[in-house]
């Protein structure tokens, strides 16, 4: 049965989905797919479903019925988290004398894209990120609209940070934990799906504006005849975000080596830069090249194929599709911390970015998982009816 919220199987289909896409070569700026490229995308997706069948067969779960409840000691540990975040964050408003919204607005100086002290502004974005997981979390389950309010106010600070990213990440997450607490019925897939629709045709208004008209960004995208121009231009603009990673991917594929170890491409993001360049050498950097340079992401694929190399990224996918497989199976068992719950949910939402970039590395989403395992403790599940 296909179960969204089970890591290995959002995996699988979020990039056979991208590997359709892509052959349909509905864009010009596409390269030709390569028979290395299939047999990666696929062999990755046959290594994830491998690591799911051997945690399965290990384990042998029976289904059982869960609800969550948390204790008064957790609101405390929130209330701890959050006034640490407002006091570092008023460090680097001190630090910046402004904030990036206020920038733009004329009110200050400095570069939305350079604000923020390294290291630690990851830890603060994923601070509040973890505040407002656990405020649609008390929503969801309590109904008590102050905490759909709260997180309401979460939401409007990668507003003022102008941070596109974030103000993804924790709407993302939001849905993600509805729907890993809740069975989709059908008039909710409706929803959802009218609500994707929706969304894909105002990120097609949105570009269009920003880029001046439909007709610059066309000129960028190169449809080929086959693409089905009655759609409206947020299609196109979405066909183009999700295959142009592969893109680049594709383009570069036969120069990565079969097997290699160099775990600075997965371990450098960790570091602030000033570090980075000391500890790791830019030398051993592999020469990535785009396609186009207006069009510079390229999945979560490079990270590891740089690491490991073709065929040890594919046998290292088996590992990671384990430690995967191992938390969504403590999502199932009969009474279980809900701390995994929350773990969970940033992997899927890691996931369903893969498309576009590699978060398993990123110091945002660690930062999040060990403050979910830290807080999470403080909360308990119990077997019964939801």
């Amino acid at each position: 049965m296909f179960k969204l919220h089970n890591p290995v199987t959002l995996f699988i289909s979020t990039w056979l989905f991208v590997l359709l896409l892509y052959s349909m070569q509905y864009s010009f700026i596409l390269t030709v797919l390569t028979a290395s490229t299939v047999a990666y995308v696929a062999l990755s997706c046959l290594s994830f479903g491998l690591s799911y069948l051997f945690v399965n067969v290990l384990i042998n779960k029976k289904n059982v019925i869960t609800t969550y409840f948390i204790s008064d000691r957790v609101h405390k540990t929130l209330k701890l988290v959050f006034w640490l975040w407002l006091f570092l964050t008023c460090i680097e408003i001190a630090y910046f004398r402004s904030l990036p919204l206020l920038s733009l607005m004329g009110i200050g100086s400095g570069a939305y894209t350079e604000w923020g002290i390294p290291s630690l502004h990851g830890l603060l974005n994923a601070m509040i990120i973890t505040i407002a997981n656990y405020c649609i979390y008390l929503y969801l389950t309590r109904k008590d609209r102050k905490y759909l309010f709260l997180f309401l106010l979460c939401l409007c600070w990668p507003i003022m940070l102008v941070t596109r990213q974030v103000f993804m990440s924790m709407t993302v997450q939001a849905a993600l934990i509805y729907i890993v607490l809740n069975k989709l019925k059908t008039k909710t897939i409706l929803i959802v799906t009218f609500s994707a629709l929706l969304v894909v045709y105002l990120f097609g208004l949105v570009g269009d504006l920003r880029s001046g008209n439909a007709e610059s960004f066309i000129n960028l995208a190169q449809p080929s005849p086959d693409y089905p121009s009655f759609l409206p231009s947020g299609f196109l603009w979405v066909y183009i975000y999700v295959t142009s990673p592969l893109n680049n991917v594709n383009f570069n594929i036969s120069s990565f080596p079969s097997f290699n170890f160099n775990l600075a491409y997965i371990l450098a993001s960790i570091f602030p830069s000033f570090i980075r360049g000391k500890i790791f050498s830019s030398e051993a950097e592999f020469d990535f090249k785009l396609v186009y340079e207006y069009l510079n992401v390229s999945s979560m694929f490079p990270n590891y194929l740089g690491a490991f190399g073709y065929w040890g990224s594919i046998l290292f996918y088996f590992i990671l599709g384990t430690i995967f497989s191992l938390i969504y199976f403590k999502t199932k068992l009969k009474t279980v911390n809900i701390k995994w719950v929350f773990i969970l949910v940033v992997i899927l939402h890691n996931i369903l970015f893969s498309v576009f970039v590699d978060f398993f590395s990123n110091l945002v989403f660690i930062f999040q998982i060990l403050l979910h395992y830290l807080i999470g403790t403080k909360i308990i599940l119990k077997n019964d009816k939801i």
